[in-house]
């Protein structure tokens, strides 16, 4: 069989196996898969050219695809989404088919008399939207229902040539799939919203919307409950119509100065979210929300080990100095860490061994087992580890983070380095204009906290790595990353002396402009791998305006 990962699909055809119309997929090898039957047919120079039988995935069941009369869905748009009428259990059913990014059936979703559902596969291999295997990679329209009847509804109703697809688990997870989805969304000239008209329906859209870019999501209404009501009522053009009149959805761009806003902006400000010392939080009010961190140092100074401490103590606040006396202690909080220098491996028994005050990263440390285990266990469910070595451009990066911040919660953001963004771009200084606008956007649009990791030019005195003072125009590749980050830091260091601390230095601080100069300087406790707040190596333990820095 060839590698089908390797070949585009071309066009629609019918089986030979099964008899649908246009079942039949046909790829840029020569190869032939059917979504209704499974039939496979060899691609060009393969030997047999008959189509045989693939093996569907384990657990799943087969039916026929015919028309649905209750529905008034005919045999046609039933072959053309593999939807078909089996038997589960000695009960009569409807099998809906969800595939991979190969076409490969993974999950169904069964559903039995009485509205009951089950699923058999894995959904999570699954494609995000049902019916998105036979949508082409980008076009103008893309209509998206609450359910896959009724995206077989709009699709029949269109006369099978307009795309529709549906979210996978209703109004309730739609936000999810929308966002698990949306780099294939944003493909598409037009999005149109075409859900439930009831109360849940209407709040679903009104959260999906937000997510895509200005001017690709419309939102259709229907004078029926939904697609498959107006299908059923012989209403089959005024759905229709209803798609084409779908109205661009618009934000609501303009502040409105009412009373509101004015009791708000009285309220006393709040503090931020505390750093893992008092110190450092005192100089800068706390981490703030929509806020971007660029960080910047040489190599050696402790800004990787600076920033699991930062992962850690958000997600154990408790392993954090005692804030008490000016604000509480903040609920444990998840973090999402973009390493692309560190395996998780790494990052998580570093993290564990932080949390037990030991660094059993080292070989020949002795350390009990059972409790880093323990602590692991503790930090997954808020450790978002994300893997995109393979993927080193800022629009998977930028549809990572919503996706994280809209279907998981997540906050928090470390990015290291931020150079793994541009590293396949032929003009860097460009790209990094372009990825900081958009990263100081998407942080006060969602109102998240990031964390960039930035390489350093080389100074023309002395190296970072021997303790240099890092400035503004240090940070490599464009002077987008200090005039985009809302709070800019530079960690100093000589790592060529073992005993040296590594001053921390405020270089930009939107907020207030209090924390710049060197504030806080912490030194890397070889035993419990934890960074420990000592003097600053010139005896001033407070901050200061430096006016010799290159201003932005």
């Amino acid at each position: 069989m060839s590698d089908e990962s390797d070949s585009e699909f071309l066009h629609h055809t019918s089986c030979e196996a099964c008899g649908s119309s246009d079942g039949n997929a046909v790829y840029s090898d020569g190869h032939t898969y059917c979504h209704v039957c499974q039939a496979y047919g060899a691609a060009d120079g393969e030997e047999g050219h008959a189509p045989k039988s693939r093996k569907s995935a384990e657990g799943l069941i087969r039916g026929t695809a015919e028309a649905i009369p209750s529905r008034k869905l005919d045999n046609r748009v039933c072959e053309k989404f593999g939807y078909q009428v089996g038997e589960f259990r000695g009960q009569k059913c409807h099998i809906a088919p969800y595939y991979d990014a190969v076409g490969k059936a993974v999950a169904q979703k069964i559903r039995l008399p009485g509205k009951d559902f089950t699923v058999l596969g894995d959904l999570k291999k699954a494609l995000p939207f049902f019916g998105q295997q036979l949508c082409r990679d980008g076009g103008k329209m893309i209509v998206l229902t609450e359910g896959e009847i009724d995206a077989m509804s709009v699709t029949q109703a269109m006369g099978l040539s307009w795309p529709a697809v549906s979210v996978p688990n209703g109004a309730s997870g739609a936000k999810k799939a929308v966002s698990a989805g949306l780099s294939w969304l944003e493909k598409f000239d037009k999005v149109v919203f075409l859900f439930d008209e009831d109360a849940p329906g209407r709040e679903a859209v009104e959260e999906c919307v937000p997510l895509l870019s200005p001017g690709k999501a419309y939102i259709g209404s229907l004078p029926l409950k939904d697609a498959s009501d107006m299908v059923k009522a012989g209403r089959s053009k005024e759905l229709v119509d209803a798609v084409w009149g779908a109205r661009l959805w618009t934000p609501d761009v303009l502040n409105d100065l009412d009373d509101s806003l004015l009791e708000a902006a009285c309220e006393e400000q709040e503090w931020g979210l505390p750093w893992p010392w008092v110190t450092m939080t005192k100089a800068t009010y706390g981490i703030q929300r929509s806020a971007v961190y660029g960080w910047g140092a040489g190599t050696g100074s402790g800004k990787t080990t600076l920033m699991k401490h930062l992962a850690l103590t958000a997600i154990r606040p408790d392993l954090g100095e005692d804030h008490s006396d000016f604000m509480p202690m903040p609920a444990p909080r998840p973090v999402a860490t973009i390493l692309y220098e560190e395996p998780a491996k790494r990052t998580l028994k570093t993290l564990a061994g932080m949390a037990m005050a030991q660094r059993i990263h080292v070989p020949g440390t002795d350390y009990d087992k059972a409790q880093a285990r323990e602590i692991m266990e503790g930090l997954r469910p808020l450790l978002k580890s994300v893997s995109l070595k393979g993927a080193r451009n800022w629009e998977t990066v930028k549809g990572t983070v919503r996706y994280l911040c809209n279907a998981e919660g997540v906050r928090d953001f470390i990015i290291d380095p931020m150079t793994a963004l541009t590293a396949t771009s032929d003009d860097e200084r460009r790209a990094l204009d372009g990825i900081m606008a958009e990263m100081a956007d998407l942080a006060e649009d969602l109102d998240i906290t990031i964390h960039i990791v930035c390489h350093l030019a080389t100074p023309d005195g002395t190296s970072h790595e021997d303790g240099g003072r890092v400035q503004e125009k240090h940070f490599r590749g464009s002077r987008a990353i200090a005039f985009w980050s809302h709070y800019l830091v530079g960690l100093e260091r000589n790592k060529q002396d073992r005993d040296c601390p590594t001053t921390i230095r405020g270089l930009k601080d939107r907020l207030t402009g209090d924390a710049v100069g060197p504030f806080i300087a912490l030194e890397y406790d070889r035993e419990t791998g934890l960074m420990v707040e000592t003097d600053l190596p010139d005896g001033n333990g407070g901050t200061f305006k430096d006016e010799t820095d290159d201003e932005i």
